[in-house]
């Protein structure tokens, strides 16, 4: 019986510790950067994003972004606040912005597009705070409204045009690689 209860033992620990030195990510062996062959002085990684020589980095097109408030919106991995926008925007379109978890993405995005708007100059700025809106004015329904919480089992969030946000962030993605 003792032998028994040693050698399972002895195996679940195996187990465990063999577990813990198997990589969870399937990439996770690879160096993932590789050199392109349009641009032979970038080393692209494998998010799409690339660093080149002097620093900046560039999105899938290949166009550096020096902005940092560009690059943050845009190159975030692994996933770009860019991709987090559109999401967010799907959802308060569709109205499936009805619980705490949902309502807490919208919410942490809307507070890390203002992070950058502080950071950002000009036209930047004013359209990255288009883009913002509609997560705005998302949070501020629950937050200003006296009858619920961010912690509700349900949330209710009006109705939200998200047509401008779309088009600032497509604006935002030329000004920021042209």
């Amino acid at each position: 019986m003792r032998s028994t209860t040693l050698t399972i033992g002895l195996a679940l620990g195996l187990t465990l510790l063999l577990a813990g030195c198997s990589p969870d990510d399937p990439g996770a062996g690879s160096t993932g950067t590789a050199t392109t062959s349009s641009d032979a002085g970038a080393a692209a990684t494998t998010d799409g994003t690339a660093t080149t020589e002097d620093g900046s980095s560039t999105v899938a097109t290949g166009v550096p972004m020096t902005d940092e408030a560009c690059a943050g919106f845009f190159q975030n991995v692994p996933v770009t606040l860019a991709e987090r926008s559109e999401r967010a925007r799907a959802a308060l379109e569709d109205g499936d912005v009805v619980d705490p978890a949902s309502w807490a993405e919208v919410n942490l995005l809307k507070q890390r597009v203002e992070t950058l708007v502080a950071d950002a100059d000009g036209d930047t700025a004013s359209l990255l705070e288009r883009v913002n809106a509609p997560f705005e004015e998302a949070s501020a329904a629950v937050l200003d409204d006296p009858e619920q919480s961010p912690g509700d089992a349900e949330i209710t969030v009006p109705e939200i045009d998200v047509t401008d946000s779309a088009a600032a962030q497509e604006e935002l993605l030329a000004t920021c690689t042209g």
